[in-house]
């Protein structure tokens, strides 16, 4: 079994990394739950680290980020022209939140901040396709969210599969080996709290009340790991 490459994109602040871990950790932690026999290599993008070749490699997974998508950073830059390689290459590709986004862009989509400003705490993703393993059409994923950008226009050739009350483009399908969501699977509601409470003034009073009390509902992200590793070693 070949391992996962995971492109980490951020580094979390040291005061929540030290009870949660970095993004890399999160993955590996939910994921392996599901696959013990898994393995995972970090790679940190956004400090110009890629593997020499991807050839070793299952699939690519891409991290959620504090960065947007329409950064001019240089690694961002890079990063997109990687995604385009990989696309050609036919290399198996998933991204979370900017992940997500960060592929839309690459392949000719567009991100944007959010009219309705940050969506964050648990969203229903309802299917508008039936997808095998994962739900029949209308069917509901609920995932965490934390983000303030999103995708206002897909890729070319991409396939929005969900949508949530917030964001119209929330999960989606581009050919057969790339999976994108805007929602966290990997998120613990407890991560997804310290991070609502580290941003509260930012998030806005009402919406963070909102987001808080949303923790009490159940959650779907086996589900959706689940799918993302399907994806991931096809």
């Amino acid at each position: 079994m070949k391992p996962i490459a995971i492109f980490n994109t951020d580094t979390i602040a040291a005061e929540l990394a030290s009870i949660h871990g970095q993004y890399p950790d999160m993955f590996i932690r939910s994921l392996s739950a599901l696959e013990p026999e898994r393995e995972f290599v970090r790679f940190d993008v956004n400090r110009g680290e890629y593997p020499n070749s991807l050839d070793g490699f299952a699939g690519v997974l891409i991290t959620g980020s504090q960065s947007a998508a329409y950064d001019t950073d240089g690694w961002i830059s890079v990063l997109q022209q990687s995604i385009r390689s990989m696309v050609e290459a036919a290399v198996p590709l998933v991204g979370i939140c900017f992940g997500h986004q960060i592929i839309h862009q690459a392949l000719g989509g567009q991100v944007r901040k959010a009219q309705g400003g940050w969506c964050v705490g648990v969203h229903q993703n309802r299917l508008h396709v039936s997808v095998p393993g994962v739900g029949d059409k209308n069917a509901t994923l609920r995932l965490l969210s934390s983000h303030q950008d999103q995708v206002v226009q897909a890729a070319h050739g991409a396939e929005v599969l969900a949508s949530t009350r917030f964001c119209p483009v929330a999960i989606s399908r581009i050919g057969t080996n790339i999976l994108t969501l805007q929602g966290h699977p990997e998120f613990t509601r407890e991560y997804a709290l310290a991070l609502m409470n580290k941003r509260r003034t930012n998030i806005g009073e009402q919406v963070y009340q909102k987001g808080v009390a949303s923790l009490a509902e159940p959650l779907d992200d086996k589900r959706a790991l689940r799918w993302m590793l399907q994806v991931l070693s096809s």
